[in-house]
């Protein structure tokens, strides 16, 4: 894994649109906003005196190139193959980075992207011991609305904390990238240990998914449909598509016996254990 840092979220969304269509191919190409960035670096086991010495030489480039430290944006690129295929292809990633502004940090930053991977588990249980509720939503549109279903669902998402009078925080990676368009992954977390903390996450779980819908993303990208996201399955491929799912589940189950209204919404609660229908 190499890592590279933008200027900011929008500015390594179109290096990874630049690098998918290029001639590299990489064995992914994935990118953090802001605060999960922030979150991140914050999460980082503490360093030895030389990766001490080399975070400063890095912090000083950026101040140099009078970049926003609160804005900058982590991505991780990962190559695969003999020695001289991989150099080749860094040597494209690299010129596509600096095109798009970033910078190269070298492999070591690649230790954050396990560490928070396989850490993210433990500290959601740490959370939810103490009244915090924490969850993901997952989307794909194409690249032309990338950065724009990012700001708008951000922005959805405090809105709604806001009107809520709750603490929430949310942010998102670029997970999976295409020719055509590429997958986000927003995780989000909501300090609320009242009795009504499920119509809460609802509230948050609700405006995050109609933002995908609002902002020409798909209900899911990789974790399916399922009773969460089953309300919004005809704003995603249109009645007609839902029509037709219908009569096809009709006809290979006529009974509704193979785990029904996980697809296809059946007018059930369908959001959390306590929701009201979308």
């Amino acid at each position: 894994l190499q890592a590279y840092f933008f200027e900011n979220y929008e500015a390594g969304l179109k290096a990874c649109e630049q690098i998918v269509s290029s001639d590299a191919s990489v064995m992914m190409a994935r990118v953090s906003d802001a605060v999960e960035t922030q979150y991140i670096m914050a999460n980082g086991k503490k360093s030895g005196r030389i990766g001490s010495l080399a975070s400063k030489a890095i912090q000083k480039l950026m101040e140099q190139k009078k970049w926003d430290l609160e804005q900058i944006a982590m991505s991780f690129v990962g190559f695969e193959g003999s020695a001289n295929h991989v150099r080749y292809e860094k040597g494209l990633v690299g010129k596509i980075v600096r095109e798009h502004g970033g910078i190269s940090v070298g492999k070591g930053p690649g230790a954050l992207y396990d560490q928070k991977k396989y850490d993210t588990p433990y500290l959601r249980d740490f959370m939810l011991d103490r009244g915090l509720v924490a969850d993901v939503s997952e989307t794909t549109t194409p690249w032309k609305y990338a950065a724009q279903i990012h700001t708008n669902t951000v922005a959805a998402f405090h809105k709604k904390m806001d009107e809520l009078g709750v603490r929430g925080v949310v942010f998102c990676h670029l997970s999976h990238s295409y020719h055509s368009g590429a997958c986000q992954y927003f995780t989000f977390a909501i300090a609320d240990d009242s009795e009504h903390n499920l119509d809460t996450y609802d509230a948050a779980k609700r405006v995050v998914q109609q933002s995908f819908m609002d902002n020409h993303g798909t209900v899911s990208h990789h974790h399916g449909v399922g009773e969460e996201h089953s309300p919004w399955l005809d704003q995603d491929i249109s009645p007609a598509g839902v029509f037709i799912q219908r009569k096809l589940f009709e006809g290979v189950d006529p009974g509704n016996n193979l785990n029904p209204g996980k697809i296809i919404h059946d007018g059930a609660p369908g959001i959390s254990s306590n929701s009201s229908d979308a």
